[in-house]
């Protein structure tokens, strides 16, 4: 906020004082978030902001007035994912100066800031952290003496890091500022930095509202480059809320705690963004998804999962079976990170097997397990994978028959609500064959045997006809071995 003479004097030269931009990431203003989306992920917008008093001139300690009293900023740009853990971005500031008092440094009007353009690489993202890598090259559009833009490049690498304990996220970013001194006429040079920022967040209504509390600072790192000019320190506070599935408008305020250039008296911001994900259908990154113990044929599949038809209303029961799907009413609940049923979930699943009994005709269920994108794209797989062939032990052992059963698992690659990590979590019930009216029922072995440990059973109807010859298990022939063939050296 306040700022030596000796760098005021530095008017005379070009010197960026922005202290909260964006770069279209997801994160709040300052910071950056080391998670990446999906390929062909979209994420643009445009980010609003006034500053009041980001640059004022003090000698002696005493304050002479403001350089730059006031500031409106607009920064437009947009992120793209390439891939799964890589981003593109670019962002162009735009800025209006006025109200400054000190006539020989004044710096009224309007002009541009440095274009700048980057990338983000996702090296971790786990349901409880997440950490990455982010660099941006900015390019001088030449907004001489107005403290907008600069005379020469500057690159800003950096890491960013996040936890993520159920709703609440702790996120950090730290950059360093590279570029060539700006030599003053006087002692100060404003030369390399280090960029930090912390911010607190909370999700509220399944994430579609989360406050924010956040701080940003940088640090000069020459040794020339020193006393309290060189530590500007402002904290902020505000929202961030999803208004529908693509459109986010986020808003923010606060000033600066200690003086340094760049830190306000008065910050407020608005930021509106548009998001928008490519549908995926079965293929991620060109590889097909894996399937498990499925007896279902990829045509029916593809009317499973191409062709749903219209979502139908909550059934009233606990279940209820339409053309292509047993639907339920109350998602099927289980432990945190496990495969556990949890108790409340029980009744769901025993209308489900009673409307088998019920619907003979079914011929085909197929249990779809389905993740939401917390974690990483192989955990969601497996923890998927797992819960669908829980739900598939469960039916069998309420007396649905094998036969008429398959699941597979999706991972986090069909959404129904992008960022809604509880509706995503989610197993489905999709009729895979139906008889058609008429066509007579070939029936399935009433005596069973549990896969998963030989226990027989008796089930439910109609049984196969009366001469088809029931499935027995293979019987294992004993065999007399003369050791003696096998001994070498006393080992066998």
């Amino acid at each position: 906020m306040l700022i030596y003479a000796a760098l005021a004097h530095a008017a005379g030269y070009s010197l960026d004082v922005e202290l909260a931009r964006t770069g279209f990431s997801g994160a709040v203003p300052g910071l950056d978030a080391p998670e990446v989306q999906k390929r062909g992920h979209v994420r643009a917008g445009v980010l609003v902001q006034y500053e009041m008093n980001p640059l004022v001139l003090e000698v002696d300690e005493v304050e002479i007035g403001p350089v730059v009293a006031n500031r409106f900023n607009i920064q437009l740009g947009a992120s793209v994912d390439v891939s799964k853990k890589l981003a593109l971005r670019a962002a162009l500031p735009l800025s209006a100066n006025w109200g400054s008092t000190v006539t020989e440094l004044q710096a009224d009007g309007f002009g541009t800031g440095d274009l700048s353009a980057g990338l983000r690489y996702e090296i971790v993202n786990d349901k409880l952290i997440g950490f990455g890598a982010h660099a941006d090259l900015l390019v001088p559009l030449n907004a001489a003496g107005m403290y907008m833009s600069e005379t020469s490049p500057r690159f800003l690498p950096g890491i960013s890091f996040a936890a993520k304990p159920g709703d609440l996220r702790v996120a950090a970013d730290v950059g360093f500022m590279l570029r060539g001194p700006v030599v003053t006429q006087q002692t100060l040079s404003a030369g390399q930095e280090l960029t930090a920022g912390v911010d607190v967040s909370y999700g509220l209504l399944n994430d579609k509202v989360r406050p924010h509390l956040f701080m940003l600072t940088r640090v000069g790192m020459e040794s020339a480059y020193a006393g309290r000019a060189s530590a500007p320190l402002e904290v902020l506070a505000g929202v961030q809320t999803k208004l529908t599935k693509e459109w986010g408008v986020d808003a923010y305020g606060g000033r600066g705690l200690t003086e340094g250039y760049g830190s306000t008296d008065l910050r407020a911001i608005v930021m509106v963004t548009f998001n928008k994900t490519p549908k995926e259908v079965r293929v991620v990154d060109d590889t097909p998804i894996p399937v498990f113990e499925a007896t279902v044929s990829d045509a029916d599949l593809d009317k499973i999962i191409e062709e749903p038809e219209p979502e139908p209303e909550a059934p009233k029961e606990l279940a209820v079976v339409t053309q292509k799907e047993i639907v339920i009413r109350d998602p099927i609940q289980f432990a945190v990170g496990t495969d556990k049923i949890l108790p409340e979930s029980q009744p769901t699943l025993d209308f489900v097997a009673k409307l088998m009994s019920e619907n003979p005709d079914i011929q085909g269920l197929v249990i779809e397990g389905h993740a939401s994108a917390e974690g990483t794209f192989e955990s969601n797989y497996e923890i998927s994978r797992m819960r669908c062939e829980a739900v598939f032990r469960e039916l069998i052992d309420s007396g649905v028959s094998p036969t008429r059963l398959s699941y597979r698992a999706y991972g986090e690659t069909v959404p129904v609500k992008e960022g809604d990590d509880a509706a995503n979590r989610r197993v489905v019930f999709g009729i895979s064959h139906r008889l058609a009216p008429g066509e007579p029922n070939p029936g399935w072995d009433t005596n069973i045997v549990l896969p998963w440990n030989g226990e027989a059973r008796t089930i439910p109807g109609p049984a196969l006809p009366a001469d088809t010859a029931p499935r027995e298990r293979p019987k294992t022939e004993h065999l007399d071995i003369d050791e003696s063939k096998f001994e070498d050296d006393g080992e066998k």
